[in-house]
């Protein structure tokens, strides 16, 4: 049995709230990982929500919600100092926020690139050309000082071997997972509520973040190519937290003659439902770490239409459509293929949640409990 290890986890993605891949990473983490032999104590630069972390986890906030560079480069290592007992290891989650200089090993989570290999997608501050540089220091020098690195696919593992060259030997794959709460069969009643708020009709669906990484726009121009006529076309249903982008992209399908539903964003308890009241669901992103709203969709058993961007394949594996990422005429025919061939589309359901039962918490807690007994092990000499 290994030894029980006390871990330093960075905590600051979900006090801005759990609505993010990183947040349901983190609190899977948190729940899965104790049973295993380890105790939490959290950091963050502000409160966590109540109720949002497991109550034996430890929180330290200080309430300093400073510029995140700035934190972890002055705030966070005198917080990471003052903890005592001193824990075996720091989990920094956030894609950097090592400091230097501790007497503990760290654990880093990169769970992806995508500000350096696609920074043209990141809202940087002004001056952006800083910003940019001010990160790439900041992984550079957190991945250099991690002694073991996470990452959540194997495309995500490619790009930081190519970016940061020498860091193959410490890096884990250790991808996304399916919550044990998604399991549940919902409620046959919110099913329905979530059809009777799109007035009845087959919708397809669109979760996740509004950016123009996720690729939208070819969404809509793909869908009216789809439909010439419009009354045959499916309700479009774009669920997440509203924005600019998302406002734009209703009124061009407005526009275009297209039925489009803006629900905002889904709280967890009504995810379930919305997904399984869906005909298909469709994910054009151009790039992804990993993709967790396609492993959610396949684990309600929705069939998927998905781009071939980055990590995507290897999440869907053969439970999905597949097109070429940005290609507007190649998602245009894989609509017209889900419209005509329903058959099909029964065959991908049910491929589904098969695909997704592959990405359990289970496997997510051991290999998070091996990494850090690896990390742990440097400072017993034993590595």
């Amino acid at each position: 049995m290994p030894p029980s290890l006390r871990v330093a986890i960075d905590l600051r993605p979900l006090a801005r709230g759990p609505a993010t891949g990183i947040g349901l990473i983190l609190t899977q983490i948190l729940e899965e990982v104790p049973s295993r032999g380890c105790t939490f104590v959290g950091v963050s630069d502000r409160p966590l929500p109540e109720g949002l972390v497991p109550e034996s986890v430890e929180v330290r906030a200080t309430g300093l919600a400073s510029g995140r560079i700035r934190w972890e480069a002055s705030v966070l290592p005198r917080l990471l100092r003052s903890l005592d007992p001193p824990p075996d290891l720091f989990h920094a989650t956030w894609n950097h926020g090592i400091p230097s200089g501790l007497s503990f090993p760290s654990v880093l989570s990169l769970h992806d690139l995508i500000p350096w290999v696609l920074p043209e997608a990141v809202p940087w501050p002004r001056p952006k050309a800083l910003h940019r540089w001010l990160y790439r220091r900041s992984v550079r020098g957190s991945a250099r000082r991690a002694a073991e690195v996470v990452t959540l696919s194997d495309a995500s593992r490619r790009d930081i071997v190519a970016r940061l060259p020498g860091l193959e030997r410490k890096i884990t794959v250790i991808p996304c997972a399916v919550p044990r709460w998604f399991w549940a069969a919902p409620d046959p009643r919110a099913i329905e509520s979530w059809r009777a708020r799109v007035c009845g009709r087959p919708y397809w669906l669109y979760f996740g973040g509004f950016d123009p990484r996720k690729g939208l726009d070819l969404l809509v121009r793909a869908l009216a190519r789809a439909f010439p006529d419009r009354a045959r076309a499916p309700l479009l249903v774009l669920a997440g937290a509203r924005n600019a982008l998302a406002e734009r992209l209703a009124a061009e399908a407005a526009a275009e003659g297209l039925p489009v539903e803006l629900p905002g964003y889904v709280p967890d308890p009504e995810l379930r439902p919305l997904l399984a009241g869906a005909s298909l669901f469709v994910y054009p992103s151009r790039y992804e770490g990993f993709g967790i709203p396609p492993l959610l969709a396949m684990a309600a058993g929705v069939p998927c239409l998905a781009s071939d961007a980055a990590s995507l394949p290897e999440v869907v594996g053969d439970a999905a459509l597949l097109f070429r990422a940005g290609d507007v005429e190649a998602l245009t025919e894989r609509m017209r293929d889900a419209a005509s061939d329903p058959a099909r589309m029964r065959e991908l359901a049910a491929r589904g949640p098969e695909r997704a039962a592959r990405f359990s918490v289970e496997a997510l807690a051991e290999r998070t409990r091996s990494v850090y007994e690896r990390a742990a092990s440097l400072r017993r000499g034993s590595a």
